[in-house]
């Protein structure tokens, strides 16, 4: 088990490069029932990217310049051809399987692969799938890997992401299924190409040999996971946050390293894609620049380009003829590159297709006190340096105050490539961490497991003596409430449950009651499909169903979860750990057409109903309202998310005039804030408050507003990060308190999402969502007008009209419309408002009076027909009038 130190968010991400084959573990990071590691971000990546379809590929474009260029095969390869025999410095074995390909396409290609095979060691044949196939003009090529490894055996970048090929090579076995291909690669052959092999295309041709090579490079691990969405201006970590092994070594023009400044360049930011735009990156490696003395400047133009930028290099600085110019994103006629150039080669050093091989099989935890015995076995590309295979052991997981490790020199065992240490049963026993580490004659230091992109070295983690940890359970209810009992429906449970052994879980089941009568235990099973295309770990489902009409409002099913682990004390956990959980079977009221409440009255605790919500008068508050818990919870359901509700139970019938069909509150909101400049629904956007409604009785909800957080009120933000606290690692929660004076009143137009039409009956519900690492106090809402009209004016006398405001003609038929007031007080100015329907303004302008009389032509006839409101504004007087277009 492996030990991470830092956290990640998880949301849906946009994707900008080309994807294909579905993502593939080496080997799950957790089994059934198990702990799968310290750091929950961790494991949720893991997760995603067993079902996210996350590889990438990069494009190759033309040019139809003849550039009239010959770069000949490292020596390497022109001595292998010239002696069949001799003794190859670097070998490998590539097996290609061809789909369409003409014979002289196939002999080029595999002229190209001869090549490749001379330069790269690898134990393991690298399996291409070789795909001639029509493409659009001006398209020379496309390839990836086609499956990616995360925490294979041998990597040094513990949460990079591996092509399949490379983290083969690294661990020195297969991984995939033996007859599954590496890399995937496809090419056009719909263009002029020239298909000799040596290295001299003429005029109006396009080198094949020199394509394959560069797309070859592309799936043995020139690729990675930044990138931009379509027609977008933020940049991105496209699988979740994490880097692929190519990113660690992207750097700009400072030196800074983009996978560790995720503070100045945050994942899903401006900052970040401005990065990608500057043409100021580069790859920078330890052997790169010992050996070559300088960066790889990559390809990164002002105008982002989703196949060529990052994973090129730079086009001016290696034009054609330049022995670099390989890996540019483009390729002339007559251009023949036929080898990847010392920066590319010195690169795929450091990207560890030439590296030593620290390998391990992690120890299994067990309750037997027994000797411990640590095995390595390393293998060199180089020469290992005599006496650096060291093993580091401590008891416990290091502190800030104590991260001392014990260091000893295992043995090698006989003249194999393993080393061995054995750590008597009297002192083995208890929680163990450790790790592997060996150096090679180049001066490099290579450990297993690897490091983070920070340089901190992750651990193994084993556990031997007697288990008393119970099980850790994981839950947050996905259903609180049944609204209706004349059609079936059920109660899902979607729990997780990991244990600290691999021993994992014997047993889970759901102990309930209904209305106080025990029911039957449901025992909950390990699911191992997908949830949404997601698959997730240690999850334990199963449902209580309740037939049509088997259920009464006022019902009440009562609930806890509970698990043993399969150790010899069978440690049992039950969640939650005091009380049950509740469902409630409540019956909506008869619809009305309006709602007020200033949550004083004790009758509107009835009229709703809540979890995580309740009517009180929290500290600092002199009235009741509507409250969220405070501090609200973390998010704790299997996707580290929770939902806390209040639903009116007064169903509302939407008026027809969208300047009735209002909702207004006054409210707090102090809740984590999402990033600046993120948007609802973006994985930036963290916890959030929301309105909305239901036609269909609580079955589906819909938005009547986007969901918003602190970040809406200038003065709730500053309340919100005026007491930080510190929660999670990493994380500040607020211990900020909401006070009356930060209350503010909103206005909702219920039409205006167009997710509801007037006429319809609709619940109402309040709802605040929290993700699982930060939370501030929460929210308050008061107040309540639900299509309640504003009160009419006080008058001292007998009333009198505000004045008169006409529009004709109407309908109107030519789109000009004439409009005409008179006023009981003059104004300098009157501003007049066009609306549609929904509420929504469409024109404003200024109109000078200067007195109390005016007349106006407003031109209507770029609207399309149908019903409008015009509104005219002068000083505190409002007037509305209907205007109807119809041609």
């Amino acid at each position: 088990m492996f030990y991470w130190n830092f956290s990640a968010r998880s949301s849906p991400v946009g994707l900008a490069l080309m994807w294909s084959v579905v993502v593939a573990l080496l080997r799950p990071l957790s089994v059934q029932g198990q702990e799968v590691a310290s750091s929950p971000g961790y494991a949720r990546f893991v997760r995603q990217l067993r079902t996210a379809p996350i590889i990438p590929k990069t494009i190759c474009y033309k040019t139809e310049r003849d550039e009239f260029t010959r770069i000949l095969p490292p020596d390497a390869f022109l001595k292998a051809r010239q002696n069949p025999r001799g003794r190859l410095a670097a070998t490998s074995q590539f097996i290609v399987n061809y789909n369409g390909f003409t014979p002289e396409a196939q002999r080029a290609f595999q002229y190209a692969v001869d090549i490749w095979s001379t330069l790269l060691v690898s134990s393991v044949p690298i399996r291409i799938q070789a795909n001639w196939i029509q493409q659009d003009r001006g398209i020379l090529g496309s390839a990836g890997p086609t499956e990616v490894r995360v925490g294979s055996d041998g990597v040094q970048k513990a949460n990079g992401i591996y092509p399949i090929a490379l983290a083969e090579k690294i661990a020195r076995r297969q991984l995939n299924n033996p007859n599954d291909p590496d890399i995937g690669a496809d090419f056009n052959k719909n263009n002029n190409w020239y298909y000799g092999t040596d290295a001299n295309p003429p005029a109006g041709q396009t080198d094949l040999v020199s394509v394959v090579l560069h797309e070859i490079c592309h799936g043995l691990g020139f690729i990675g996971y930044f990138g931009v969405p379509d027609n977008g201006s933020v940049g991105q970590y496209l699988s979740n946050g994490f880097p692929g092994v190519y990113d660690h070594f992207i750097e700009n023009g400072q030196g800074q390293r983009l996978v560790t400044s995720m503070t100045a360049f945050p994942d899903n930011s401006a900052a970040l894609f401005r990065q990608f735009t500057t043409n100021s990156l580069f790859l920078n490696g330890p052997i790169l620049k010992q050996k070559t003395g300088q960066r790889a400047k990559l390809y990164a133009p002002a105008t982002y380009n989703k196949g060529s930028s990052i994973y090129h290099l730079d086009e001016s600085t290696y034009p054609a003829r330049n022995p670099n110019s390989l890996m540019t994103p483009q390729l002339g006629n007559a251009e023949a590159i036929h080898s990847p150039g010392p920066l590319v080669l010195n690169f795929m050093t450091d990207l560890e297709w030439k590296t030593t091989s620290v390998l391990h099989e992690p120890l299994a935890s067990s309750e037997d006190v027994k000797d411990l015995v640590f095995s390595t076995r390393v293998i060199s590309d180089t020469t290992l340096t005599d006496g650096s295979v060291r093993l580091f052991y401590r008891k416990g997981p290091p502190t800030n105050a104590d991260s001392t490790f014990i260091a000893i020199t295992p043995a090698r065992v006989g003249t194999t490539d393993e080393f061995r240490y054995t750590l008597p049963a009297a002192q083995a026993q208890g929680d163990i961490w450790y790790y592997f580490q060996a150096q090679d004659a180049s001066g490099r230091t290579f450990t297993n497991p690897g490091k983070t992109p920070a340089g901190q070295q992750t651990l193994h983690r084993v556990q031997l003596g007697p288990d008393n940890v119970p099980p850790t359970v994981r839950y947050s209810p996905s259903k609180n409430f049944i609204f209706t009992t004349a059609v079936a429906d059920s109660l899902p449970f979607y729990v997780t449950i990991s244990d600290n052994r691999p021993t994992g879980i014997d047993s889970a089941y759901v102990e309930y009651q209904l209305n106080g009568q025990a029911q039957p235990a449901l025992p909950l099973r390990y699911s191992q499909g997908p949830i949404g295309n997601v698959q997730y770990d240690s999850l334990y489902i199963n449902r209580i169903r309740f037939g049509a009409n088997s259920l009464k409002a006022g019902d009440k099913l009562t609930y806890r979860i509970v698990a043993r682990d399969a150790s010899k004390a069978k440690n049992r956990s039950i969640n939650p750990a005091t009380g049950f959980y509740e469902l409630s079977v409540v019956a909506p009221q008869a619809p009305r057409d309006r709602y007020a409440t200033t949550f004083q009255n004790a009758a509107a605790a009835t009229d709703f109903v809540s979890y995580g919500f309740s009517i009180t008068t929290p500290e600092s508050f002199t009235s009741p309202a509507l409250n969220s818990e405070h501090a609200y919870r973390n998010g704790s359901d299997y996707r580290y998310q929770s939902n806390y509700e209040s639903v009116l139970l007064a169903p509302i019938t939407l008026k027809a005039n969208p300047d009735s069909a209002l909702m207004r509150y006054d409210e707090v909101v102090l809740v984590e804030p999402g990033e600046p400049g993120s948007v609802f629904g973006s994985s930036e956007f963290y916890d959030y408050v929301i309105v909305e409604g239901s036609s269909d009785n609580g079955q589906t909800w819909k938005p009547l507003i986007n969901g918003y957080d602190s970040n809406d009120q200038a003065d709730w933000l500053a309340a919100y990060n005026s007491r930080p606290v510190a929660g999670l690692p990493n994380e500040q929660n607020s211990a900020a308190v909401g006070t009356s004076s930060l209350y503010k009143r909103r206005t909702l137009r219920l039409l205006a999402t167009g997710n509801f039409k007037a006429g319809e009956t609709i619940l109402i519900r309040f709802r605040l969502f929290a993700d699982q690492l930060a939370h501030g106090w929460g929210w308050i809402i008061d107040n309540l007008e639900i299509q309640v009209p504003p009160p009419p004016p006080v008058l001292a006398t007998e009333p009198v009209t505000a004045g008169r405001f006409t529009i004709y003609p109407n309908p109107v038929s030519t789109g000009l419309v004439r409009v005409e007031a008179e006023l009981n007080k003059p104004v300098a100015d009157v501003g007049l408002t066009v609306s549609g329907p929904n509420g929504q303004a469409l024109r404003q302008s200024t109109v000078h009076v200067g007195g109390t009389t005016f007349s106006q032509q407003l031109d209507l006839s770029q609207l399309p027909i149908g019903q409008y409101f015009v509104r005219l504004k002068a000083g505190d007087v409002v007037l509305t009038q209907k205007v109807i277009i119809a041609r």
